[in-house]
């Protein structure tokens, strides 16, 4: 996903309370205006590494985004901290027409108050939540697909609270995994979980964004509604709430969130005869990343009752030159071509074999990734090469 243009907020004010003031409340929501620039950070969640700015990702597949809701209102929200409180939004996953249904990763604005991790402090902590099947208003969770803690996010140059000094930040975590989530109703959680110096309001909080184009009418496409449910205690549905219309306009009683995932990409697979010197023919069979795969082999020359088999893999798409067989001494055709992957080792009962089932792994780097399979099978005296099955992994 592309960042994109962040939106700036160039006045001198930092923020601008609209809520409650803190010291006539010891808890709840509050909400204000920031007017300053947001920063951009990356995170990838496989290596921990957290990068200033955007990132580019060495990756085979593409990427598209499947849920949009970042068009920034100019507001943020808090409430209790030190996880007493959870906010829940709803919305409808799946406007691309995308199939895979395979998360890739997220971007979304937060901000924090509290002394950032490069100048000796703890930074901002948050807990996210994804979710299949909720609604506006569900006394509880729906179907988890994803739950992870953030730590030692960049916040602050000193702790602070929602009423001191904070910085916002647009932030793009990259799954190590692709998460299988569902289109549909999807809701997307934030716990606060770390606590500002006021005592009471959390130190990190979440970027709010409108239900629509700040600049347009009415909700979106997306299913977003004016509307946040608040579990408070965590687990409790103490509200649906809205911040409401404000004198500044727009509907903002959402939380920023964008989705992408792996674009669609159907899987080939075939099978690279050559010039038949080779007779043991190997099924084609797909490799779709999440799935699991296992090429067998119908054997044509008499190898006696069983023996072993050994499955080569490779990224490549053809087969090497002819050369004469170490055993017997007739020409065969080896896979030699491309970057060796495995050998997976298995066995035969002299008219079939298979190697035991592979596991792919829901990596976008895996993705229409060229590979070639070729079978050793060894028996009755003989050792034979099969013809090579070829193919490109895909989602579907």
């Amino acid at each position: 996903m592309t960042i994109g243009k962040l939106r700036s907020f160039l006045t001198c004010a930092g923020v601008l309370a609209l809520g409650s003031a803190l010291g006539a409340q010891t808890s709840g929501k509050v909400f204000g205006r920031y007017t300053k620039p947001l920063r951009t950070v990356s995170l990838d969640l496989e290596t921990g590494t957290l990068t200033r700015g955007p990132v580019a990702h060495d990756k085979t597949g593409s990427t598209i985004n499947d849920f949009a809701n970042i068009d920034l209102g100019g507001f943020v929200g808090v409430d209790t901290g030190n996880c007493f409180c959870e906010w829940f939004d709803a919305g409808t996953k799946g406007y691309s027409g995308n199939a895979s249904d395979m998360m890739t990763d997220i971007v979304f604005a937060y901000c924090g108050a509290l002394l950032s991790p490069a100048s000796g402090g703890p930074g901002g902590t948050v807990k996210l939540g994804f979710y299949e099947g909720y609604t506006v208003g569900n006394t509880t969770p729906t179907t988890a697909v994803a739950v992870f803690t953030l730590n030692g996010l960049p916040a602050n140059t000193a702790s602070s609270s929602f009423f001191g000094g904070f910085r916002c930040f647009f932030i793009q975590v990259t799954f190590g995994t692709m998460v299988c989530f569902a289109d549909g109703p999807i809701g997307y959680s934030w716990k606060f979980r770390d606590l500002g110096l006021d005592g009471t309001l959390a130190g990190t909080w979440p970027f709010l964004s409108c239900v629509q184009s700040c600049t347009g009418t009415g909700v979106d496409a997306q299913g977003m509604v004016d509307l946040i449910d608040e579990y408070c205690p965590v687990g409790t549905l103490r509200a649906t709430f809205s911040f409401g219309t404000t004198i500044y306009g727009g509907y903002f009683t959402s939380m920023s969130m964008a989705i992408d995932e792996a674009l669609d990409d159907i899987a080939t697979a075939g099978v690279f005869n050559g010039d038949g010197i080779n007779n043991e023919v190997i099924t084609p069979v797909t490799a779709i990343v999440g799935s699991t795969w296992s090429a067998p082999v119908a054997i044509t020359h008499p190898h006696g009752a069983g023996g072993p088999l050994s499955l080569k893999v490779r990224t490549s798409t053809v087969n090497g030159p002819n050369f004469p067989s170490p055993i017997g001494g007739r020409l065969t055709e080896v896979l030699v071509t491309g970057p060796f992957l495995s050998t997976i080792v298995g066995a035969h009962n002299g008219a079939t074999g298979n190697v035991p089932v592979q596991n792919i792994p829901k990596r976008l780097s895996l993705l229409c990734q060229a590979f070639a399979t070729q079978y050793t099978v060894v028996g009755g005296g003989f050792a034979d090469l099969s013809r090579a099955g070829v193919g490109t992994t895909g989602t579907q």
